[in-house]
């Protein structure tokens, strides 16, 4: 093994394909900001293929291509099917009606409009002589690909790493392989099938693979025959942590993550309970910060008065503050069996603020879920996974405050002793490197 010292000896060129921008406002800038911000002797390009704007300090080139440019492109030829990004101005983005349009959809999940999508994707011409000079200017050394349960992202993905010769590296979170899943639609299972043929070829084509959790490694290393190494966002917890020891009445319980994958639901089941708790005198409440677009349904369960509130989404430079300001920081996976099994190999890398913030977890979900599974394994929050279960652990916080505190000591120790950011870098660092020794 190299020391230290040789590991910043190479310089390494690597480019990103990602669906969303690369902004610390959405959870892949977010992570893979948190990843890869400080690795010296490396530079970044990121290729996206959807509305937005990149808001990082890491990546140094970004190239856009949307269905949108697509479309105009099919019309007229002349119109860029995708280009470099150099200011504010030739960023593709929505008007207000076509974002209403998005949110709606993103909300409903119409799987028409995935294949809609998807057709535009094929018949469009992304492969265009911008993208080709754009990639001949970066001249990556290594490709780092996020592994999406998307057509159009992997077969770009293919390109890209045919048309370089690059070596490849594979990063997923979420189960976009297996067929542990539920669905009563005959399309859902078409898609599926269709969309692991595509993943297969990324993995394929990769090195190796890395993972979200121990549950992701031990099951893809089995069907892909492939070496699965896991992956986290970091924290640096080298210096004593801040713990929460003087708690606010009501308590004030934060919630910070997306709520979707019915998410919203079981934040909802602890509004209920607090409801029912606050019936005489309002002992806690819960705030929910989440850019996940809500119907009136979910506003009506998410809104409760004097225990739940919904406060829409707000800047990534926020969140830290907010977090600051808790008494309880609030996870939550879905109790729905659909739901569970499209998540439970993921783990929520918002948990890895969570435990650097020094306050203490409140975490409802099912124990089978790699997120809460790792918060048990470690003890590093109070877990609930019934309606019953909320309640009375809800009490016994409110009751209780010496278990909020021996509750913030463990997460803190869980991001010290799994999650520190130098002991990530440096082994990402070396492995990248490796490929070109």
């Amino acid at each position: 093994m190299l020391s230290a010292t040789s590991r910043r000896e190479i310089f390494l060129r690597i480019l990103i394909l990602s669906s969303t921008p690369w902004s610390n406002d959405n959870s892949f800038g977010n992570s893979y900001s948190n990843i890869f911000e400080g690795i010296e002797n490396i530079e970044i390009a990121n290729i996206y293929c959807r509305y937005g704007e990149p808001n990082n300090n890491v990546v140094s080139k970004h190239f856009q291509i949307t269905e949108k440019s697509l479309l105009k492109n099919l019309v007229d030829k002349s119109y860029p099917s995708g280009q470099e990004i150099y200011q504010k101005e030739n960023i593709e983005k929505l008007n207000s009606s076509e974002k209403k349009l998005f949110d709606k959809v993103r909300v409903q999940r119409f799987q028409i409009y995935f294949w809609l999508r998807d057709i535009i994707w094929k018949v469009g011409r992304w492969r265009s002589d911008n993208l080709r000079d754009f990639i001949d200017d970066f001249k990556p050394d290594i490709i780092f690909q996020p592994l999406y349960y998307s057509n159009y992202l992997n077969d770009i993905a293919l390109f890209i790493k045919n048309y370089t010769k690059a070596p490849m590296v594979s990063y997923v979170s979420d189960d976009v392989y297996t067929m542990k899943q539920l669905s009563f639609s005959p399309l859902y299972w078409i898609d599926r099938i269709i969309k692991r043929k595509h993943i297969k070829k990324i993995v394929e084509q990769s090195e190796y693979l890395y993972v979200i959790s121990d549950i992701q490694k031990r099951e893809y290393e089995k069907i892909f025959k492939k070496e699965c190494k896991v992956l986290t966002k970091g924290s640096d917890f080298s210096k004593e942590g801040t713990i929460k020891t003087n708690f606010n009445t009501p308590l004030k319980l934060v919630y910070t993550e997306n709520i979707g994958n019915k998410r919203w639901k079981t934040l909802s089941i602890i509004a209920k309970q607090l409801q029912e708790i606050n019936k005489k005198e309002v002992k806690a409440q819960l705030y929910i910060y989440s850019h996940t677009p809500i119907n009136k349904k979910m506003s009506s369960q998410l809104n409760i008065n004097k225990s739940s509130f919904f406060m829409g989404g707000v800047p990534a430079e926020d969140v830290a503050e907010i977090q600051k300001d808790a008494d309880v920081l609030v996870h939550v996976e879905s109790l729905k069996l659909r739901e569970k099994l499209s998540v439970r190999q993921s783990f929520s890398t918002k948990l890895i603020d969570y435990f650097y913030s020094g306050r203490p977890i409140l975490a409802v979900g099912p124990t089978s879920v790699a997120s809460i599974d790792h918060l048990i394994r470690n003890n590093a929050a109070i877990t609930a996974s019934t309606e019953e279960e909320v309640y009375s652990k809800l009490n016994e916080m409110i009751n209780d405050e010496s278990i909020l505190v021996n509750t913030a000591k463990n997460g803190w120790e869980c991001g010290k002793n799994n999650h520190q950011i130098t002991n990530i870098q440096e082994s990402l660092y070396y492995n990248l490197q490796q490929l070109l020794i």
